[in-house]
């Protein structure tokens, strides 16, 4: 058994819920739910498995131990909306709502921006929104091909996927902490908005995906995002910039769409800069008693 970074944390995240939600009785209320959970806590042990068996890099079985972590993440994602009704938390909408107020003037954000949303505005934001899903698996297999590009398997690529997760079960424990379920539902506008064909399609994919209503705040969407930016960064300039456009226009969709409170916004934001900070200072710290390690046993 060989525990990468990222298998460790998704076990004590999955640990976490799983504490959670059987004190707020999800197991009678969502037997199914719970039991994705308690599975995605036991798939890391089959990614330790495997890459206890030192396969070669980028063969099939490392690429099964690399890429692994993505389907705990969705099932952890895919089955929050039980676990954060169990905890019976009261929505703090309110208190968000009177934040965005404080800061505009008395004006809610969402209602300022109607006047310069017509169906094409809304149509390229949407998908913009809808790409978040994508910016950390595309930029992911980037780094992992440099990584097995340079002959450095682990060099960069470990780190990075224990970062993300650590943005997103982030953002996750922040739906317990303040749950709320966004201006859509709670700021008074004047209708609903002009979406376009393509806009309205991938809205309604997205509200039958998210089984959770309370994952407002912190915005998770700008958390992601801005983390894949600082990386891309770190990458090359190049890679940041082709990253930068739509970035922009998916953190700029979160309140257009009415999706986000500016604050859940700005949260993101603090959050992104400072977990992925934490992350990397993390990593780089076991990488060293690791390196440290092996030059020992060589001597």
């Amino acid at each position: 058994m060989r525990f990468a970074l990222a298998d460790l944390l998704t076990c004590g995240a999955a640990a976490l819920l799983l504490a959670v939600g059987l004190a707020g009785g999800v197991p009678a209320s969502a037997p199914a739910a719970f039991a994705k959970v308690a599975a995605a806590f036991f798939l890391p042990l089959v990614f330790a498995a495997v890459r206890g068996r030192r396969p070669a890099p980028g063969s099939l079985l490392a690429s099964v131990a690399d890429f692994g972590p993505i389907l705990p993440l969705l099932l952890v994602f895919d089955n929050l909306g039980p676990f954060v009704l169990g905890a019976g938390s009261v929505d703090l909408d309110p208190l968000l709502v009177a934040a965005d107020r404080l800061l505009f003037g008395g004006d809610d954000p969402t209602r300022l921006l109607e006047p310069f949303l017509g169906p094409p505005a809304l149509e390229v934001l949407t998908v913009c929104y809808a790409l978040y899903y994508f910016h950390p698996i595309v930029l992911g297999a980037l780094l992992w091909k440099d990584d097995l590009r340079e002959k450095s398997p682990g060099a960069r690529f470990p780190a990075y996927v224990f970062g993300m997760l650590l943005v997103f079960y982030v953002s996750y424990a922040g739906y317990f902490v303040v749950p709320a379920i966004g201006p859509r539902f709670t700021v008074p506008h004047d209708g609903p908005l002009p979406r376009g064909t393509v806009a309205k399609a991938i809205d309604d994919t997205l509200d039958r995906l998210e089984t959770s209503r309370r994952n407002c705040f912190p915005s998770g969407h700008t958390m992601v995002t801005v983390a894949v930016l600082v990386e891309a960064a770190r990458r090359s300039r190049k890679t940041f910039l082709a990253f930068l456009p739509f970035a922009t226009g998916l953190v700029l969709a979160t309140v257009a769409c009415r999706y986000h409170y500016v604050v859940d916004v700005l949260a993101g934001l603090v959050l992104a800069f400072a977990v992925g900070g934490l992350a990397r200072a993390v990593a780089r710290r076991v990488r060293q008693e690791a390196d440290g390690t092996v030059l020992a046993t060589s001597r």
